[in-house]
């Protein structure tokens, strides 16, 4: 009989831990989302005060302060909360974008190379593909537009000579890069964050078509305004699909949770 109670007691002892345990995990849960909530406000809340000011104060001290803190804050989020050898490389390429963003309106060559080395970072952060059919043919779209930028830029004569050799070197990068992000997301593994972290690297190579475009072909009204919406949306949706896997063990009845940032 006593035995009876004791097994009871330890029943009802264990389950209510575990309750307790799916509460705590639930909280926790509600914190990141809140967390994660605030970080996307507080960054396209920056990210308009850019577009904003290349409009009314273009090449102003506030302009050039603001321009830096959208890539400053996912440079930071991401290296800190690193789990891995791929979020560490996708961390480097905020950084590099960083030093592109500092630079690129007063040594256009200097900014060049440093969003060549954030491609190069993003591409080595997704490794390489498997040897098949469909990584193949997933890098044919971005091999082309690859080629027709090429041709539209350098082919045609457009872009001044001494930057041919950089933007041929540059629109290789940004390809193979869109390419590999285009085999992960509908080749393998066709998940969730592969195919988040495509949309961002679609929006980046946008905005770094744009900038080619805006300069050399036909100045696009509202040029800069389009190319930094573009440019900022990419980096954070790049930012979002490296955040996708759960930091705590899922609780039956509950969606996953990225892990993006606490902050």
């Amino acid at each position: 009989m006593r035995a009876r109670e004791v097994s009871a007691r330890s029943f009802f002892l264990d389950d209510g831990e575990q309750l307790g345990t799916c509460y705590s995990l639930r909280m926790v849960r509600a914190s990141q989302r809140s967390g994660h909530a605030v970080f996307a406000v507080v960054f396209f809340a920056f990210a308009i005060a850019v577009c904003v000011l290349v409009t009314l104060a273009p090449g102003s001290i506030p302009y050039r302060v603001t321009k830096v803190i959208p890539l400053l804050m996912l440079c930071a989020a991401r290296l800190r909360d690193r789990k891995g050898r791929f979020e560490l490389l996708v961390g480097f390429g905020f950084l590099a974008s960083l030093v592109g963003d500092a630079v690129i309106d007063g040594i256009f060559i200097g900014g060049l190379v440093a969003f060549l080395v954030a491609h190069l970072f993003y591409l080595g952060a997704m490794g390489l593909p498997e040897r098949s059919m469909g990584t193949a043919f997933a890098k044919l779209p971005a091999l082309v537009f690859g080629g027709v930028i090429w041709w539209i830029l350098v082919g045609s004569g457009r872009a001044p000579e001494p930057l041919r050799g950089p933007i041929t070197a540059y629109a290789i990068v940004i390809s193979t890069m869109l390419g590999r992000s285009i085999g992960r997301a509908f080749v393998g593994p066709k998940d969730l964050a592969s195919r988040i972290f495509f949309l961002g690297a679609v929006l980046f190579v946008l905005s770094d078509t744009l900038i080619g475009v805006n300069r050399w072909v036909y100045p696009i009204h509202f040029g800069r305004v389009w190319i930094l919406a573009t440019y900022y949306t990419g980096q954070f949706l790049i930012f979002w699909g490296t955040s996708m896997a759960p930091s705590i063990e899922p609780v039956a009845g509950d969606d996953v949770v990225p892990n993006a940032t606490s902050s």
